[in-house]
């Protein structure tokens, strides 16, 4: 017994020992593979045993495990799980990348509700922190750009602060605006580009520094936006900033510095290309002396200027490159968070500097944000979210001259120079290109006069400065478990101030505007907008028998904007450099004036969520809205939505199915409505003054509509959410009908009202616009050394139909209509027929089909003058024109038919290499590049136009060159093209320094990246580029290539840093 006993210590030391010799430890560090912040609480589990552990505040672990090795599989809600082969290594460290499955995330519903999308019954789309992270853009509205099926955003040129164009599931009004609304942490914004007065930038989602964001939430259906109303006919998008998090205290750094360049740049004539087309042009017009004589001889060369001595000019100038610059841009932003169960906070700030791809174009904002919540008690919240932004923004002032007008910076001739020897600019007496009195071209024919685009830009001034805070505060009470009262009041006030200048050097509009001999012209706006936003509600949520939850919200909302314009105008200024409005400095003022405008909107909301054993959902929500822009008759409507689910994966019947991780139906209908773009008095009669004959007197100008009411859309979804193959493949699909009717329109007034030609409002058109949309996230790879492969494809079809109008007539906005029975912005032009190989004529089908050609060159001498062009039939003989009555609808449009993106992301040991692919399709641009840069009149052309015909027999779609030809450039199907494109839209690389370098550095984690956006776009369209839409607002003229500003590519370096 005694010599049992003292063994049984050395048995169990030799035990000890063996199970020692069998087990070893192991440690690392788990980050966010995003942001190399560690990830606190991740479970760090030996695969098929319990032997786990959960990490640390810091993100590190330690576990014991087998000597002989085995896997590690780091899990975390919100992250893609990973496995590790364990091997022989001792240290561990791995980074999670957040779990891009759409059926695992939590979406921002409105009015203090959330869901989880498993349990969602509407049509709801997301992107997160780290995909806006890999983005250096200007404002949210960008980042958008393919990263959602139903979300179409349109980039309107390269020129710093635009505003993107924003269609969700297609144009949801013909003559309001068609961008969504937006709401910042519960508040809706005011994003009316109030800056727009005298065409300067300001892009009010600008404001926001992408890097405070942390998800934007996109509400597509009547179920999700219906909560909002009358102002969601567009689609909802809800952004949410970061906030503080109890633990430990954070601060971020980041910094990214990077250029810019055009996509493309026109390809011009060179001064010699340039003098042989223009000669060319001048000899095939046979209009060459000034003697009544009519031959192809001209008195000198008619593209060859002289100079204030009558000697020749033979200069080379590349205009293009005199225009277009590299662009920069440099960000700093910091941030710090933290907290604890009492308090939290967010505060951050940056610094953006952007020079433009265009001369003189700049863009600097600066902003700071601070979010504060409180829970001083378990049943009490408070808090608070403040945003200062001022950004300036130079303009460009003669951007119409450089892209909008037929004489642009780009036509100019190349054979003259920029500067006079003296350095002065080459400028006539008359402030535009040419010397002393000279014009451009110095010939027998009508002298050109062309904007000096340098001297434009550089001698003009455009600025805007503006300043916004945006701020909420709020306060919940929850005197029992799961009802809560709160109530939040919000403010987006922005202060706009525009100042033009227009030089008296220069011709145009600096010039004696104000009266004979007032040179320089200074015009200033000052705009002042305030939007106060004061939201009461209640929510209630409660699980009855463990099966039967309930969540119900009701509230009221009240909202007031006011806005106040005031403007002046001077001009006369002593001396160029003064360019604003000082005493003494300007001799002539011209009367200044100011516009006010208020605006009221009240509402009442409900809304009620069931949900039984996270199988069966039902939603309802109903508001009540009234607007003070509408009539007395019809202030308040009413807008119901609703929605069902079934989660069939729940089913008994699917339990044995493994295939099928989740699989749910839903359907949602319901109505909500549009005020967007409509006037503040859209719906009053009113009354303007006027002077005559020295008296007084009041007039009125606008007929008011007392039964003036919202635009309606009565939307169906029906929607498949699937997770699939142990959640490596989720698919979200969805087909949606949107039936929109009393859209607001203009109709025609009688002459007895005393207003000849004007309109009045009427609720009198309706359209509809159905689709599908697709949406399929994926795990393709995913070893144990770490390798994963994730992608996300989405897609989405499109149709619209306008079914009627105010008028059986169309809606006409310059080449395209809205039209019954027709999609909308369908254009109607005359249908081109090529280039009559025998004799280079333009030709034309009228409306039989019949071929008639323009024969530019004929002329014959009149006992007036001379008679210059003619139409011919197919075979030649004379014949009527091509007029209104010969045009067609083309069954084409400026709006795509199908578009979306398609994201990968590779990742391996701190690594990570994303690939962003963006497409677009079924569209047609008018192509207003081509048109203007391929015109006969005396300009320069692009260098495609050397391909015109020349000789008889030659097979070309240009016809031949006759000096001032309108045929030239006739507005017709010639220059429809196609505007299907895929852009690889984004090339990132990142790499998250090792741990046990970064400790030394005294850092908590360290990522350096890389980026290209628009690296290339893969396209058959002939302009600068497919996806540029010159009219950012308008539904009818949409998909128009105006010669804006080309977009930009840019290459970005930058760092993030953890402390």
């Amino acid at each position: 017994m005694n010599k049992t006993l003292l063994m049984s210590p050395i048995l169990m030391v030799g035990l000890l020992q063996q199970v020692s010799a069998q087990t070893r430890t192991i440690s690392g560090r788990v980050t966010d593979r995003q942001s190399g912040d560690g990830l606190p609480g991740v479970t760090v589990l030996l695969k098929g045993t319990t032997n786990g552990v959960s990490t640390n505040s810091d993100g590190t672990y330690t576990l014991n495990v087998p000597t002989t090795g085995g896997t590690l599989v780091f899990s975390s809600v919100g992250f893609v799980q990973q496995e590790r082969a364990i091997g022989t290594e001792t240290q561990i460290n791995i980074g999670l990348g957040a779990d891009t499955k759409a059926l695992s995330e939590v979406v921002v519903t409105g009015y203090g509700g959330s869901q989880d999308v498993k349990d969602i019954t509407g049509s709801v789309a997301q992107v997160k922190e780290e995909k806006l992270l890999l983005q250096p853009v200007q404002s949210v509205d960008q980042a958008l750009q393919g990263r959602m099926a139903g979300v179409n955003v349109n980039t309107t040129s390269g020129t710093l602060g635009d505003q993107a164009a924003v269609r969700i599931r297609g144009a949801n009004s013909i003559s309001g605006s068609s961008q969504p609304l937006y709401v910042l942490d519960g508040v809706p914004l005011n994003t009316t580009e109030q800056g727009n007065v005298l065409s300067t930038r300001y892009n009010p989602l600008a404001d926001i520094n992408p890097n405070d964001i942390q998800s934007v939430d996109v509400l597509k259906d009547a179920s999700a936006a219906a909560i909002y109303g009358s102002r969601a006919s567009n689609g909802v998008i809800v952004i949410t900033t970061k906030r503080g998090r109890s633990g430990q205290n954070r601060v971020s750094i980041n910094s990214f510095y990077g250029f810019q360049q055009a996509i493309r740049k026109p390809n011009m004539l060179n001064a010699a290309d340039f003098t042989t087309i223009s000669n060319e042009k001048a000899y095939n017009s046979r209009f060459g002396s000034s003697n009544g004589v009519i031959n192809t001889t001209f008195p000198i060369d008619i593209a060859k200027p002289v100079d204030v001595n009558g000697d020749g000019v033979n200069d080379e100038t590349n205009w293009i490159n005199e225009i277009f610059q590299n662009g920069t841009q440099q960000n700093y932003q910091a941030a710090l968070s933290g907290g604890n169960e009492f308090a939290s906070y967010y505060g951050s700030g940056d610094w953006n500097d952007q020079k433009g791809i265009i001369l003189k174009n700049r863009l600097r904002r600066g902003s700071g944000r601070l979010n504060i919540d409180l829970t001083p008690k378990k049943w009490l919240k408070a808090g608070v979210s403040l945003n200062y932004s001022k950004s300036y923004n130079q303009g460009i002032n003669g951007e119409t001259a450089l892209a909008g007008a037929t004489v642009s910076g780009y036509t100019a001739p190349p054979n003259v120079p920029v500067y006079n020897p003296d350095g002065t600019y080459y400028l006539n007496s008359l402030g535009n290109l040419g010397n002393g009195n000279n014009a451009i071209p110095n010939a027998a024919i009508s002298p050109n006069a062309y904007y000096h685009i340098p001297a434009t830009l550089n001698l003009n001034k455009n600025d805007n400065t503006s300043q916004r805070i945006l701020g909420n505060g709020y306060l919940t009470v929850e005197p029992i478990k799961g009802l809560q009262f709160t109530t939040k009041y919000g403010i987006d006030y922005n202060t706009n101030f525009e100042e033009q200048y227009s030089s008296g050097i220069l011709g145009g509009l600096g010039r004696n505007a104000l009266g004979a001999g007032q040179l320089g012209l200074v015009q200033d706006y000052n705009t002042d907008r305030a939007q106060f936003n004061w939201q009461n509600y209640v929510n209630y949520d409660r699980t009855f028998a463990d099966k039967h939850t309930v969540g119900v919200t009701g509230g009221v909302e009240y909202q007031e904007t006011k806005t106040r314009r005031i403007y002046t105008v001077a001009g006369g200024f002593s001396d160029d450099k003064f360019q604003s409005i000082i005493d003494n400095v300007f001799t002539s003022q011209a009367p200044g004036g100011g516009q006010l405008f208020n605006v009221g909107f009240q509402s009442y909301f409900g809304r009620v969520n069931y949900n039984f054993g996270s199988k069966y959902y039902a939603s309802f929500s109903l508001r009540s809205d009234a607007s003070s822009v509408f009539g007395v008759n019809n202030q308040r409507g009413t807008f119901p939505g609703g929605s069902i689910g079934w989660r069939i994966s729940e089913e008994s019947f699917m339990q044995g199915i493994k295939v099928v991780n989740d699989l749910k139906l839903r359907a949602s209908y319901g109505s909500v409505g549009n005020s967007n773009g409509l006037g503040s008095y859209a719906a009053r009669t009113l009354i303007g003054g006027g002077l005559y004959a020295d008296v007084n007197g009041f007039t009125p100008t606008q007929i008011g509509n007392p039964d003036l009411q919202w635009e309606k859309s009565n939307k169906l979804d029906i929607g498949l959410d699937a997770s699939l193959l142990n959640n490596r493949l989720n698919v979200v699909f969805d087909f949606f009908n949107n039936d929109i009717s009393d859209l607001l329109l203009a109709a025609p007034t009688l002459r007895t009202t005393g207003i000849p030609g004007s309109s009045i409002n009427r609720n009198i058109g309706s359209m509809y616009n159905r689709g599908v949309e697709l949406t399929l996230n994926t795990t393709n790879v995913q070893l144990e050394n770490g390798f994963t492969w994730t992608s996300s494809i989405n897609g989405s079809v499109i149709k619209n139909r306008v079914t009627a109008l105010s008028t059986p007539n169309d809606i006409i906005s310059a080449n395209q209509r809205a039209s019954i029975g027709r999609s909308l912005g369908v254009y109607y032009l005359p249908e081109w027929a090529g280039v009559n190989p025998a004799n280079g004529n333009a030709q034309f089908y009228d409306k039989d089909g019949n071929i008639k050609q323009y024969d530019a060159a004929y002329a014959v001498a009149t006992s007036s003058g001379f008679t210059v062009g003619r139409w011919l039939n197919a075979d030649g003989e004379p014949t009527t024109g091509i007029g209104a009555a010969d045009f067609k609808y083309t069954k084409k449009t400026g709006y795509p038919k199908f578009f979306g993106g398609f994201d990968n992301t590779f990742a391996y040991k701190g690594i990570e290499l994303g690939i962003f692919l963006q497409y677009s399709g079924g569209n047609y641009v008018y192509n207003g590049y081509r048109q203007a840069l391929l015109s006969s009149s005396f300009q320069n052309n692009i260098d495609e136009i050397k391909d015109r015909w020349t000789t008889p027999g030659q097979e070309t779609e240009i016809q031949k060159l006759v000096l001032r030809d309108p045929q030239s450039n006739q507005a017709s199907t010639r220059w429809l093209e196609k505007g299907d494109f895929l852009r690889l839209r984004q090339v990132s690389l990142g790499y998250n320094l090792a741990q046990p370098l970064v400790k030394r550095l005294g850092l908590n984690n360290v990522r350096i990246y890389g980026l290209v956006q628009n690296a290339y776009t893969f396209t058959k369209y002939k302009g600068l580029d497919p996806e540029v839409n010159t009219n950012i607002t308008g539904n009818i003229a949409y998909g128009v290539d105006g010669r804006s500003v080309p977009p930009q590519r840019s290459f970005t370096l930058g760092i993030n840093l953890g402390i």
